[in-house]
């Protein structure tokens, strides 16, 4: 028994150390870009249905940047006031029409957000995340590079102990654009952050808008594919100090529910590279929380490097959380929990995915 426990250990550790590969070059927006594109004519495009409460919270961040941008809401047929909160707020206002045959809610919305804008750049964001002070312009400044898509995952501000299952979703969405790893812009088959993201309209153009992407429940995946069919590279960003966002803050049933709308869509799309990546370093972590069931069958110099191997687990969630968010010590240290939660959430989605269920978002079958 001894022997199999040692090599146990032994493959656990060399899947604790291939982890690392993916997550090597964490890349923030730069905080002293070029202000020559301070002046650059922008249009900020945010799809919202139902989203009263958070468009209360991103617009007075938007208005507090004191930057000339123009700020549009595409109200996709909303019903809870958020006209009204998009009006107070002075944003230009867009009554989205109905949504036509074979297109996706969030798409059309982009779409008519796009061709309503006036701006050279658009800069795509969700209701739900919040602009840090001076984030705006450290945005803006990636308009120096001319040649690029660039997109930002905003930093998951936790406020309830519950958003805290949230981590381990967080940081697979992260590792998912394959835009960490350790070949730095060496790194092919870069995706794109669905939160947030920003380009030229005429690559916007380029790739035919969201109207190539009409059907798709990922519309990012999809997107980022067509920019590198025409030689287009996409960058991704960490958010901390520009995005921030708070997740599902409904409780933990939407966010079970919102993890579930097209998570398994993401990890069909996701590169192969990024999906066997990813899948080294969960088996690393699952194999760290299986060899504490050895502790009374092994011997007192395998229980050490049982707790070692632990203690590595510990480390390498806590370097990873905190990247994605601000999510508590205490995580960390009982990762296997939230591990266990992403792993049950996950593959119920792929059941109900398979036998032809629907999970349905703000009224919407999504998938």
């Amino acid at each position: 028994m001894e022997w199999f426990i040692w090599s146990f250990l032994g493959v656990t550790f060399l899947c604790w150390l291939g982890g690392w590969v993916m997550f090597l070059r964490f890349r923030r927006v730069p905080v002293n870009g070029s202000m020559e594109n301070s002046s650059a004519k922008v249009s900020i495009i945010i799809p919202a249905r139902n989203e009263k409460e958070n468009l209360s919270r991103l617009l007075p961040s938007l208005l507090a940047q004191k930057l000339d941008v123009e700020i549009i809401v595409v109200d996709d047929h909303s019903s809870d006031g958020t006209a009204a909160v998009a009006e107070q707020y002075g944003a230009r206002l867009v009554r989205g029409k109905d949504l036509p045959s074979g297109w996706h809610g969030k798409p059309w919305a982009c779409q008519q957000g796009a061709e309503a804008a006036g701006g050279d750049w658009l800069l795509f964001l969700d209701a739900d995340v919040l602009v840090e002070p001076g984030g705006l312009q450290r945005i803006i400044s990636l308009a120096a590079d001319r040649e690029h898509v660039h997109s930002i995952c905003p930093y998951h501000r936790v406020e309830h102990r519950y958003e805290e299952l949230s981590a381990f979703f967080n940081v697979i969405m992260l590792l998912g654009m394959n835009a960490f790893t350790i070949r730095g812009d060496a790194a092919r088959n870069v995706g794109l952050f669905g939160q947030a993201f920003f380009l030229s309209r005429l690559h916007y153009a380029r790739v035919g808008g969201h109207e190539a992407v009409k059907r798709e429940v990922l519309e990012n995946f999809h997107l980022s594919r067509r920019f590198r069919s025409l030689g287009i590279d996409c960058r991704c960003y960490l958010g901390k100090g520009v995005l921030s966002m708070r997740m599902f803050p409904g409780g933990w049933r939407d966010l079970v529910a919102g993890w579930s709308k097209g998570f398994v869509s993401g990890a069909n799309n996701t590169p192969r590279g990024a999906m066997v990546g990813i899948s080294v370093w969960l088996s690393g972590l699952m194999m760290i929380t299986v060899s504490l069931t050895f502790l009374p069958l092994a011997g007192e110099e395998a229980r050490l490097n049982i707790g070692i191997l632990y203690s590595l687990g510990v480390f390498q969630c806590l370097y990873l959380f905190k990247h994605a968010g601000n999510f508590a010590f205490v995580n960390a240290v009982f990762f296997p929990l939230a591990l266990v939660f992403y792993q049950v959430v996950f593959f119920l989605a792929l059941r109900r995915k398979r036998v032809g269920g629907q999970i349905q978002w703000k009224g919407r079958d999504v998938g």
